[in-house]
């Protein structure tokens, strides 16, 4: 059985409401249809009008649509209407008398009474008389009381609630342009993301790989969670980008202590691309000032003439606790601490203090092709399309053996002395997951089976548990193919001891 229709009021944020009159028009109809779009995607019914600067919702399934309103950017406070009255001073009084009477036993309260509309009475007209009408069952307390009675009183109807709760507030996604979020899925980017979300940009993320299938089934969770959850109003888009070329080419060319900025002049490059390509205006980072040695104020001068579009940093200002906290606030702090970040690839002591001359000096020894290629062949996920076994099967098998990856072989002990891949650790499935907490987060690695079954549960928690693991496709007669065909002088990684 349906709940009975439930009605919502909801106020714009004062940053809409103060605009001028054509503008605020088309601020809420945006902030309209975006707030269809998050009850549609909880399943909530919606009857949604507008009158005198408030947005009335009828609902029923008033539960799950309180539930998605505080998510929507552009919503300053709502409230869920406990009565309904004529706008007269004696209904008013007497509906709030009826209503509100048994609630306030023992308790404090405070009548607050606004008009929408101008009427032959006061506000305080109203205050003083429900307050007195409702003096014999508690106490009144206008600094902090227990309840405060709302009466929000129309042209044609009045509205009784005790609960107004706070929104997002912000400007309603889609108000503000769009702009491409570089997003590498650890606590900084979807913070970063989220602010300028706030703003009312639309924003299509940017991430460019340097871990392999795992690191973006990770990163793709974190977008997701960001999506679905804040991202009422856009039609988002993930852009995976294969940064192994361009990261192999800067390698062999670059010196070692500039090769983290120029990496980021790489992903600069990257992101500006991108956003020519879809109409955005603003690449957003995550960076905060001093956090690591490419976000000193000198490299980031000189790292930022990469970008062909304004660099937004709305985190420059804060230190990493606040970025954590913000995090658990928004929701993504949980898959953000399994994240394993790859972005660290320059060996020995990075420059910290580079100028855009010796940048660009450094920048000059690479191949543009390279990097114009792997934006060319980048891979577009619709965030609104995945689903939650989307985020499963392609990002856990594997068909080869990297050089430098650890191999977990999930055989029997006698299958194993019978044959296993040269250097493999022989583990039962069971006891390997046990003993994740004992395994070095460091290195790839790569588990196989006789099926291929076991191999794949186990990466599935590996991975859930911040590993860089996969099952290797096809169980143990596609692993002894795939050595068969490997080169006879290639070298394993050893495990220690």
């Amino acid at each position: 059985m349906p709940d009975s229709p439930g009605l919502i009021i909801i106020r714009p944020a004062a940053e809409v409401a103060i605009k001028s009159r054509w503008t605020r028009r088309k601020f809420e109809k945006i902030l309209r249809a975006n707030i269809t779009q998050a009850l549609a995607s909880v399943g909530a019914t919606a009857d949604l009008r507008q009158d005198f600067g408030r947005l009335y919702l009828t609902t029923r399934t008033p539960d799950a649509a309180m539930g998605v309103l505080p998510r929507v950017f552009g919503i300053g406070t709502y409230s869920s209407v406990e009565a309904e009255c004529p706008p007269t001073v004696g209904d008013i009084v007497a509906t709030g008398r009826e209503k509100f009477a048994d609630r306030l036993h023992g308790k404090t309260y405070a009548v607050r009474a606004k008009k929408t509309v101008q009427m032959g009475f006061s506000t305080q007209v109203i205050n003083e008389q429900l307050g007195a009408a409702l003096n014999p069952f508690g106490t009144v307390n206008l600094t902090s009381p227990d309840i405060t009675v709302y009466v929000e009183i129309g042209a044609d109807n009045c509205t009784l609630f005790t609960d107004r709760r706070r929104g997002a507030g912000g400007l309603p996604i889609g108000v503000g342009g769009k702009a491409v979020a570089l997003m590498s899925g650890g606590f900084d980017s979807p913070v970063a993301a989220w602010r300028i979300m706030k703003r009312g940009i639309a924003l299509d993320h940017v991430f460019c790989n340097l871990g392999g299938g795992a690191y973006v089934r990770m990163v793709l969770q974190v977008t997701k969670v960001l999506n679905d959850a804040w991202g009422f109003g856009h039609h988002s888009r993930l852009h995976v980008i294969d940064f192994d070329g361009p990261v192999r080419d800067l390698k062999g060319k670059v010196r070692p202590e500039y090769s983290q900025v120029i990496l980021k002049r790489l992903m600069y490059r990257a992101a500006s691309a991108i956003a020519r390509e879809s109409g955005a205006e603003a690449i957003v980072t995550g960076e905060a000032l001093g956090q690591v040695s490419s976000q000193t104020l000198g490299n980031l001068q000189a790292i930022e003439p990469a970008a062909t579009v304004p660099v937004l940093r709305p985190l420059i200002g804060f230190d990493k606790q606040e970025i954590v906290d913000a995090a658990g606030e928004i929701g993504t702090a949980a898959i953000s601490k399994r994240v394993k970040e790859y972005c660290g690839i320059a060996s020995g002591r990075p420059a910290v203090a580079s100028t855009r001359a010796r940048l660009e000096h450094e920048d000059g020894k690479l191949d543009r092709a390279i990097l114009d290629q792997a934006v060319a062949t980048r891979k577009i996920i619709d965030l609104n399309g995945v689903t939650p076994s989307d985020l499963r099967q392609p990002y856990i098998h594997m068909d080869r053996i990297p050089d430098d990856a650890m191999v977990i072989d999930c055989q029997t002990p006698e299958h194993f002395r019978n044959w296993h891949v040269e250097g493999a650790k022989n583990q039962d499935p069971v006891a390997l997951m046990d003993s994740l907490g004992r395994l070095d987060k460091g290195p790839t690695y790569v588990v196989y089976c006789a099926h291929g079954m076991h191999s794949a549960g186990v990466v599935e928690v590996m991975q859930q548990s911040g590993f860089e693991a996969y099952a290797f496709e096809g169980g143990l007669r596609a692993v002894r193919q795939y050595v068969a065909d490997s080169p006879p002088n290639l070298r394993r990684q050893t495990w220690p001891g």
